[in-house]
C-alpha cells in the first residue's frame, strides 16, 4: 500500500505575476490521499488527509475516485469480478461522518492488461462543494469503505479546490440516517430504522434553502429479487406534510458508459448500476423551514412483507439536510459545467467519437433566470464558431446545450482539443468569468468509404413478434437514410449503402437491453453485424453484440486527400459467450484479408495453457475449445499472418 500526502498548486497563465503569494480565482489546489491503494479485503481503510487550512474561497471542489486494478496471486478465485459497494466518508472532529460518494464497482475481470501495456482505470468525479467547510479545516480523517468479499481492486482519491466564488454558501450539513435497512421483515420493519429526526434551523444567518440529500442502494433478493432487483418508493413528509415520492430505481444500466463488463451489468437494479457512481437523490424542504424553529423529516418506505421472512435485502442507506445561503450572483451567470462532445473522457464514451457537433451541460449560477447566453468555440486551432442559447433557466438548474460544429472542425487523424466560452448571461457581463471556459480532448473521428455493405445475422431474441434488435442510419439533421427494423430471427440481411460526404450516424437497438451475442442470455444465440467492401466483401468494421441497449457509431464520409480510413483493430475480433460457461467459445473474425491465425490463451501469470492453429481466416466465426481450463481468467491473443495481435479477456466459469 502506497500513501501520498502532497498538494500543488496550478496557476492560470498571466495570474502568477499578478498575485505572487496567493492563489487567483480559477486557480487549482489538487490533494492528493491515497495512490493505488491495493484492496485485499473486506473493511474500512482509514487515512489522515492533508486537506488545506482556510483558503479559497472555492468556487468547486471535486473528489477523484480513481478505479484501477491489480493482480491477484495464483489461484485467487472472483478477482475484481464482481459488482462492490464502496463508499468514501469524511469524519468531522465529534460529529457524525459524512458520505461523500458511493461508487458501484464493475464486473471488471477483464481490466488487467497483460500484455505488457497499462491496465484499465477509471475516473469517477463527484462535485463536493457542499462539504467546503469541513474539507478547509486542515487534515480530517477520510474513510473508504469496501463492502466486497474479494481483492484485485485498487484506488487513488485526490481533491481539486479551484478557487472562486461558490454559487451559495452551504451553512450546514447534517447527517440524518446512515446504515444498512432491512427490508420487509416483519420482526425488524424499515421503519424503525428511519424514526423522525429534528434539525434547527437558526434565525440568524440568512436561510435561501434547506435540502434533504440520499444516497441509497437496495442490495440483496428475496423470491421477489428485493431489493436489489425490485422497483420500489419512498415518502418524503416535513413536519408531518407530504413531500414527494421518490421511486428508488435505475432504469438505464444498459447504456452504462463503463461497458461491456464480465458479469450482468445489463440489468436494472435499485438505484445503481455496476460500474458507475450512485446519484444523490435531492428533495428541496424550504417550504417547511421556518427560520429559528425546528424542522422534522421523516420517510417512510413503500410497505413490504418478504415471504418466507428470511429476506437477506435491504439499503445502505445515507441521508444528510444541508441548509444554503442565499445565491452569492444576484443576477444570473452563466456556469459551463462539463463537456459531454467532443471528448476522451471515459465517462461519455457512449456519446465519442464525435463527428459533427457538440455537447455541454450549462448551468445558471445567479440568483436570476438565465434566459440567453452567448457560446464560443472551436476545434484545435480552427474558426470560433458563435451560437446563441436562449431558455429559462432557474438558479442551480442545468440543461445539455448543443453546438452545430460542421464535420470539417473534427477532421483530424489523431485528434485535438476543443474550447467552450460561454458569456453574456441574459446580454449582460458576467458576474463570475472563472467558470465560463471549458477544454477536452478529442479523439479521431471514424472514417468509411462512401459506399459499404452492411451485413446483419440476427440472433433468436423475439420482442412482440419481432426480432429484438434493429438498426438506423441517421444524416447530420437526424433523418433516417437508412434502417433495418421488424427483422425476422436467425436471418442475415445484406444492405449496400452510397453516402454522400458528410457525418453519420449509425445506431444499434435492442428492446431486451442485452444487445445481440450476451454470455448471460445463451438461449439467443448470437448475431453478426459488420462493414464490408462492397466488391471485395473485406471487412472495414465490426460490431461487438454485447452492448446492452444501444450502440452507436458516428463516422464521417470523407474525400479529402491524406485522410485515413479506419478499421480499428478493436472491432475485427469478437469473442463469444464471454464469460465461457464450459470452456467452449466462439472466434468472430472481421479481417481484411483471408490469412492463417495462431491462437495463444495465456493465464494471468504469462504462462501458455493453449495454442491453436487457424487457417484461411478471413470474415467468419472459428469455433475454440478450452475445455479442461481451470476456472478463471484468461488472456487470448490471435496473430494474424500480417502482424496485427488482436488481444482479448476471456473468463472460464
Amino acid at each position: 500500500m502506497r500513501f501520498s500526502f502532497y498538494v500543488f498548486v496550478v496557476l492560470l497563465a498571466g495570474l502568477l505575476a499578478a498575485r505572487p503569494a496567493f492563489a487567483a480565482p480559477g486557480d487549482t489546489t489538487r490533494v492528493t490521499v491515497v495512490t493505488d491503494m491495493r484492496i485485499p479485503r473486506y473493511g474500512a481503510y482509514d487515512t489522515l488527509a492533508q486537506l488545506p487550512v482556510g483558503g479559497g474561497p472555492y468556487r468547486k471542489i471535486l473528489l477523484h475516485y480513481v478505479l484501477g486494478r491489480y493482480q491477484c496471486p495464483g489461484g485467487t478465485q472472483y478477482c475484481g469480478s464482481w459488482d462492490y459497494t464502496t463508499r468514501v466518508l469524511l469524519q468531522p472532529p465529534a460529529a457524525d461522518a459524512l458520505e461523500l460518494t458511493r461508487v458501484i464497482t464493475p464486473y471488471a475481470t477483464d481490466w488487467l492488461n497483460t500484455g505488457g501495456g497499462p491496465s484499465r482505470r477509471h475516473d469517477y468525479v463527484t462535485d463536493v462543494t457542499d462539504y467546503a467547510q469541513e474539507l478547509t479545516q486542515g487534515p480530517r480523517q477520510l474513510r473508504y469503505f469496501y463492502d466486497g468479499y474479494s481483492w484485485g481492486f485498487t484506488v487513488s482519491l485526490y481533491f481539486e479546490f479551484i478557487e472562486g466564488s461558490p454559487a451559495r454558501e452551504v451553512l450546514s450539513v447534517q447527517k440524518i440516517y446512515d446504515g444498512w435497512m432491512p427490508f420487509g421483515v416483519t420482526a425488524d420493519p424499515i421503519e424503525n430504522h428511519l424514526p423522525p429526526q429534528s434539525a434547527y434551523v437558526p434565525g440568524g444567518p440568512v436561510i435561501d434553502r434547506v435540502e434533504l440529500k440520499n444516497l441509497i442502494t437496495g442490495h440483496g433478493y428475496d423470491g421477489n429479487e428485493c431489493a436489489e432487483f425490485c422497483s420500489k418508493y419512498y415518502e418524503v413528509y416535513a413536519n408531518g406534510q407530504h413531500v414527494t415520492q421518490q421511486q428508488l430505481w435505475r432504469d438505464d444500466c444498459g447504456r452504462n458508459p463503463v461497458s461491456p463488463q464480465t458479469g450482468t451489468w445489463v440489468y436494472n437494479r435499485a438505484n445503481w448500476c455496476p460500474g458507475q457512481a450512485v446519484r444523490p437523490l435531492r428533495h428541496n424542504l424550504t417550504p417547511w423551514a421556518a427560520p429559528g424553529t425546528n424542522l422534522e423529516v421523516n420517510l417512510d418506505m413503500e410497505p413490504y412483507t418478504t415471504p418466507g421472512q428470511a429476506n437477506s435485502g435491504g439499503y445502505i442507506w445515507h441521508s444528510q439536510l444541508l441548509q444554503y445561503g442565499p445565491p452569492t450572483f444576484a443576477a444570473a451567470d452563466a456556469d459551463l459545467r462539463e463537456i459531454i462532445s467532443p471528448t476522451t473522457d471515459p465517462n461519455f464514451a457512449r456519446d465519442n467519437p464525435a463527428c459533427a457537433g457538440a455537447q455541454v451541460v450549462l448551468r445558471n449560477g445567479g440568483g436570476a433566470a438565465l434566459t440567453r447566453a452567448t457560446f464560443r468555440y472551436r476545434a484545435g486551432a480552427g474558426t470560433w464558431q458563435t451560437h446563441q442559447w436562449t431558455g429559462n433557466l432557474a438558479f442551480q438548474r442545468d440543461t445539455v446545450v448543443a453546438l452545430p460544429l460542421p464535420a470539417s472542425a473534427l477532421l483530424s487523424a489523431t485528434g485535438g482539443e476543443f474550447t467552450v466560452v460561454a458569456e453574456a448571461p441574459n446580454g449582460q457581463p458576467d458576474p463570475n468569468p472563472f467558470n465560463d471556459t471549458l477544454r477536452s480532448r478529442y479523439g479521431a473521428t471514424v472514417a468509411l468509404p462512401a459506399s459499404f455493405r452492411v451485413t446483419f445475422t440476427t440472433n433468436n431474441a423475439s420482442a412482440l413478434g419481432f426480432n429484438e434488435t434493429a438498426w438506423r442510419l441517421f444524416d447530420e439533421a437526424g433523418t433516417v437514410v437508412r434502417q433495418r427494423v421488424n427483422l425476422a430471427n436467425r436471418t442475415t440481411y445484406l444492405d449496400t449503402l452510397t453516402l454522400a460526404p458528410g457525418c453519420y450516424t449509425f445506431q444499434v437497438t435492442d428492446a431486451g437491453c442485452d444487445g445481440f451475442a450476451w454470455w448471460a442470455n445463451p438461449g439467443a444465440g448470437s448475431g453478426v453485424l459488420r462493414f464490408l467492401r462492397p466488391t471485395s466483401g473485406a471487412a472495414l468494421r465490426s460490431i461487438s453484440g454485447d452492448f446492452g441497449c444501444e450502440s452507436t457509431l458516428r463516422f464521417r464520409v470523407a474525400t479529402v486527400t491524406g485522410v485515413r480510413e479506419e478499421a480499428a483493430l478493436a472491432g475485427l475480433l469478437d469473442v463469444y459467450p464471454n464469460p465461457t460457461p464450459d470452456g467452449r467459445v466462439t472466434l468472430d473474425f472481421a479481417l481484411p484479408h483471408q490469412q492463417n491465425v495462431t491462437v495463444a490463451v495465456r493465464a494471468l501469470d504469462g504462462r501458455l495453457v493453449r495454442r491453436a492453429h487457424l487457417a484461411a481466416v478471413s470474415t467468419g466465426r472459428r469455433e475454440l475449445d478450452l475445455r479442461g481450463l481451470r476456472a478463471g481468467a484468461y488472456l487470448l491473443e490471435c496473430a494474424t499472418a500480417d502482424g496485427a495481435r488482436l488481444w482479448r479477456r476471456l473468463v472460464v466459469e
